[in-house]
């Protein structure tokens, strides 16, 4: 219904989603390696790329998806440095910040082009904490570019209807990662397209 397939209730008449993210925060967690690999084998058949991501928060490891950002492949990890005291705020925090564990996740995985996002509100109201102001976001991000760049895959904003009401801080800090930072983050392709690189300096 979602992805390249045939339904009569298509929700989005002819328009192909580009893939699946997992946003699991509540509820039963397993099974999703087994959905994840199932997804796999039905785009290996696929005319087109397709990406797996998953949205854990910043905590590790994450509680509802641990065993699954270890286990199964992932293309982008869009951590949630925000709503926890693991947020980007406290970088300079070596009890609370922890991007290490994450940066190992990404190369211990499946996918050896697994790639993790830096999550960030985009606007002030969007989360409970983690809203950084411009300067200082710039010098944060580019403390984790620098450290670790082979697993750096840009930055994830939460969420479109903030974004559109903090249209200057988000259009400053998308020129600003273009211009500083290349954020290769082309996943390993799960069909079997002509190999092209992408840039997602953000989402």
């Amino acid at each position: 219904m979602f992805l390249g397939g045939t339904h009569k209730y298509r929700p989005y008449d002819d328009a192909v989603l580009d893939g699946i993210d997992l946003d699991i925060e509540s509820g039963e967690h397993t099974g999703y390696p087994a959905f994840i690999n199932q997804l796999r084998s039905h785009f290996s058949g696929a005319s087109k790329e397709y990406i797996i991501s998953a949205a854990p928060q910043c905590v590790y490891p994450d509680a509802n998806l641990g065993s699954t950002l270890s286990s199964a492949w992932i293309d982008n990890n869009y951590v949630q440095f925000y709503n926890n005291p693991c947020n980007l705020a406290n970088i300079d925090n070596k009890w609370n910040f922890d991007y290490t564990s994450w940066d190992n996740l990404a190369k211990s995985n499946a996918n050896h082009n697994s790639k993790v996002y830096v999550g960030l509100p985009a606007g002030s109201g969007a989360a409970g904490n983690g809203y950084i102001e411009l300067g200082t976001l710039q010098k944060n991000l580019n403390q984790l570019y620098t450290n670790y760049q082979s697993t750096f895959g840009g930055i994830m904003l939460w969420d479109a209807s903030w974004y559109t009401n903090n249209q200057d801080y988000v259009k400053s800090l998308s020129s600003w990662v273009k211009s500083n930072m290349k954020c290769s983050a082309s996943p390993e392709p799960t069909s079997t397209p002509p190999a092209t690189e992408t840039l997602y300096p953000t989402n």
